[in-house]
């Protein structure tokens, strides 16, 4: 008998570990960062119980099975299938944006910049409908998918084909909605006008409006570029003829990677969750060799210093720009650096490849992070209450920089015109102030004061949209109007051709009772005429 409780009672605890049920979950995505995000979420999902597969074409396989390193990494299973094209188109478009702002600025013309990023972005939007057409034809693939019975689809914004994919799969879609990047999916599903004035900044005044109003052009014209292809490939796919708006309007579920902490608070549907920093982790303990330089800095602290996974794109003379300033200060420092070190390396000073950055932000003796601003870095830095020197490189990475100035957490520097002086001042500013300190505390106990973590988030409704085969009540009813209609244009027309009815009528019956007044008079007149004579 007693045997028979302790297997209740470990049936009982163990069941809240994870879900009663698993579910196969479908990602698809491109490489680098955005195929990290991915990565963050299917392990939050594979801790639940839930089988993950990675829908990858065979010219991104390596880039993508290189970010499997870990024990629960590598139980995403990689679905491959062949494409005719070879490289990461996309990974060369986001090297040109670094090379551009990180290498040194002789080495490119702004035209010329201009010009290799146009090619390949086309090359990119070429390259992803041969991919989307290869992928869409190949029965034996999409039979293999359809046979797995597939609970959600989870796709980054740039990754088009997932709406088709999701469809013909016949299972919900959940979007990993980068800020700015996926303003417009945002705004095509739930037909909530975008507030340019604001979305992008706290900031409001003139500069900062011309600067979001590019920025929304720019990002609108991408759009439009990158999906041109997309309404014919789906009509073609699924049999009818569908446009990539009303695709994108179905989607069940927006896992925002905004917090409105940082980001100016905007409308949002109940399908949209914010889920800011839910790659965050709680320290783990550095290796032995980081924690005792750590402790060897004494009460001046260390300085951490990365540009992210692109910080290979660094060109000579600004590493060593770079390097200068770093010498001259009173702290130690961590920099992540990859390619050949600069002669001017001061003795404070240790490169490093890759760095723990999570666990090095969240040691005690971290005085500053040195970041390019990247969502990951800003959300890693906000969540350990480091102040922050920003150094914003390309995307939106300045709008995070923007933002985070007017929150008071650090300063910020001009990648393409900092000298080492400029650097240095930086630091010490940071360091010796502690109102920027303070106001880091501050954002890590707002971002921490949550009834759930954001992690937790986004695997509930992850799960919710599973359970329920999709979230069509939370969808708004405005998808399905047209401008006309949505704007009332429709009922205006009505109702002003109701208001030059009602007006003629009443004109004409005017004019009628006139006429028979007039005749009335005149028929008077002349019977008194008559009478008269």
């Amino acid at each position: 008998m007693a045997s028979v409780h302790f297997v209740f009672l470990l049936f009982l605890f163990s069941g809240g570990t994870g879900p009663a049920w698993a579910a196969k979950v479908l990602l698809m995505g491109p490489s680098g960062s955005h195929w990290l995000n991915l990565v963050y979420l299917a392990e939050g999902l594979i801790r639940r119980g839930h089988e993950v597969v990675s829908l990858v074409p065979s010219n991104l396989y390596d880039s993508q099975l290189k970010a499997l390193n870990s024990p629960i990494r590598q139980k995403i299973r990689l679905e491959k299938y062949q494409v005719p094209v070879e490289g990461d188109v996309f990974d060369r478009m986001m090297q040109l944006q670094v090379q551009f702002s990180l290498g040194d600025a002789e080495d490119f013309s702004a035209f010329r910049f201009a010009k290799m990023v146009f090619d390949s972005l086309d090359d990119a939007v070429s390259f992803g409908r041969v991919e989307c057409d290869v992928l869409l034809h190949n029965r034996d693939l999409m039979s293999r998918l359809k046979a797995m019975n597939f609970g959600i689809v989870i796709i980054d914004p740039v990754t088009y084909c997932g709406h088709i994919v999701a469809r013909i799969l016949k299972v919900p879609l959940a979007i990993t909605a980068t800020p700015g990047i996926a303003t417009f999916h945002l705004s095509q599903a739930s037909q909530v006008p975008v507030p340019i004035a604001t979305y992008y900044c706290h900031r409001t005044g003139f500069v900062q409006s011309l600067k979001n109003l590019a920025n929304h052009v720019m990002m609108a014209m991408m759009v439009s570029l990158m999906t041109r292809n997309i309404d014919s490939l789906a009509s073609g796919a699924l049999g009818y003829q569908v446009t990539f708006a009303e695709l994108s309007a179905e989607t069940d579920l927006f896992l925002n990677r905004e917090d409105s902490i940082v980001y100016p608070p905007h409308p949002l549907m109940p399908n949209m969750v914010q889920i800011g920093g839910y790659q965050v982790q709680n320290a783990s303990p550095l290796p032995k060799d980081l924690e005792d330089f750590m402790e060897a800095s004494g009460d001046a602290g260390v300085v951490i210093l990365s540009f992210g996974s692109y910080a290979k794109a660094m060109g000579r003379r600004k590493a060593e720009m770079v390097a200068a300033g770093l010498a001259r200060v009173p702290h130690k420092v961590i920099w992540r650096f990859q390619g050949q070190r600069p002669k001017n390396t001061g003795e404070n000073t240790l490169l490093m490849s890759w760095i723990p950055q999570n666990d090095l932000l969240a040691h005690p003796k971290t005085r500053l992070f040195i970041t390019h601003c990247g969502i990951n870095a800003v959300y890693e830095a906000m969540f350990h209450g480091v102040p922050m020197v920003r150094v914003p490189a390309f995307a939106e990475q300045h709008g995070n920089s923007d933002n985070l100035e007017t929150l008071g957490t650090g300063v910020t520097l001009d990648i393409f015109t900092m000298t080492s002086d400029d650097l240095y001042e930086a630091i010490m500013e940071v360091a010796n102030n502690k109102t920027y300190k303070s106001a880091a505390v501050r954002l890590a106990q707002l971002q921490r004061d949550q009834p759930q973590s954001p992690m937790d988030r986004a695997v509930w409704w992850i799960e919710h949209v599973i359970r329920h085969g999709g979230l069509p009540h939370l969808k708004s009813a405005a998808r399905h109007l047209s401008l006309l209609q949505y704007h009332l244009l429709d009922v205006a027309a009505l109702l002003c051709a109701a208001g030059v009815v009602v007006v003629l009528v009443l004109w004409l019956c005017c004019r009628c009772c006139c006429r028979c007044c007039c005749r009335v008079l005149c028929g008077k007149k002349t019977v008194a005429k008559q009478k008269q004579q």
